[in-house]
């Protein structure tokens, strides 16, 4: 192992500026894709945060007696598909309303225009049924009308699928980037050690002893690519959370910047770089 281990040191050595450009070039492979991750993981967030704005109202007939509302209310809880329900009656409606607009317009109308009113706010993940849903509400008989925020509703559905989608492209088309980068640079020092690699032949060294340095390389160079990028996302950690960023750009400041990123990405890194050095070093014939 420390025979290999020194091998491939040296073989890094002797090609400092191949590797050199290698990691760099790793190194921002790495950093798009940790920033994609950061895009969908605070996309996750928002999303979250704004669907528990997304109520359904229910306006319910007059005359409603109390007994009728809260079997209504009950039977909305067992559907297990509202985070929380609130009832609000039209004399709190109107006390609301008189804190919103000016009093003497509503003492102009005589009486409390308002009706009495559910509010249910979805859960996250029963968003994609807000109709059928909807629907099973309108049906009961206390029931006068629904409202429910279809533009709120449409950007979450519009946003995550959007961004998901160029996610995914954008992760397997960094990917295999990354793995031709490993792939060109562990092929040429290949080539570059016909000779020696031709010697260990001759003196009955197996292709796997042969093939283990250069693995270790890939993994080495695999590893210093998500540390460079590692730095990147520290630097960008570290001017987001300063004072004069957040004076110019305070909505940017919000970003969540998950630290798990930073201990998962050395292990990603070195098993693309191994695995692409594999491939590269294809089967070792005698």
């Amino acid at each position: 192992m420390k025979t290999h281990l020194k091998s491939a040191i040296n073989g890094l050595w002797l090609n400092k500026w191949s590797t050199f450009l290698s990691v760099i070039s790793l190194g921002i492979c790495f950093f798009i894709l940790a920033g994609f991750f950061l895009i969908l993981y605070n996309v996750e967030i928002f999303t979250k945060r704004l669907s528990t704005k997304a109520a359904i109202v229910i306006y319910l007939k007059d005359q409603t007696k109390p007994a009728e509302i809260s079997s209504m209310i009950d039977q909305l809880k067992k559907m297990g598909v509202f985070s929380n329900i609130k009832y609000i009656s039209k004399d709190e409606a109107i006390k609301e309303m008189k804190n919103i607009i000016d009093p003497s317009i509503i003492e102009l109308i005589g009486y409390n225009p308002l009706s009495d009113t559910v509010e249910a706010f979805i859960k996250e993940e029963s968003l994609q049924d807000i109709e059928r849903i909807t629907n099973s509400i309108r049906k009961m008989h206390i029931v006068d009308d629904v409202y429910y925020p279809t533009k709120i509703i449409g950007a979450l559905k519009m946003i995550k699928v959007t961004l998901w989608n160029l996610a995914v492209a954008g992760f397997f088309l960094i990917s295999t980037a990354i793995l031709f980068i490993v792939y060109a640079t562990i092929k040429n020092f290949y080539w570059k050690k016909t000779e020696e690699i031709e010697i260990l032949k001759l003196l009955g060294a197996t292709p796997s002893y042969i093939r283990f340095p250069f693995l270790i390389e890939g993994g080495f160079i695999g590893l210093g690519g998500t540390i460079f990028a590692g730095s990147l996302l520290f630097l960008l950690y570290l001017l987001l959370n300063s004072k004069s960023f957040s004076e110019f750009l305070p909505a940017v400041t919000q970003i969540e910047f998950p630290v798990d990123i930073l201990a998962l990405m050395p292990i990603f890194g070195i098993s693309l770089g191994v695995l692409s050095s594999f491939f590269a070093l294809g089967k070792i014939k005698y």
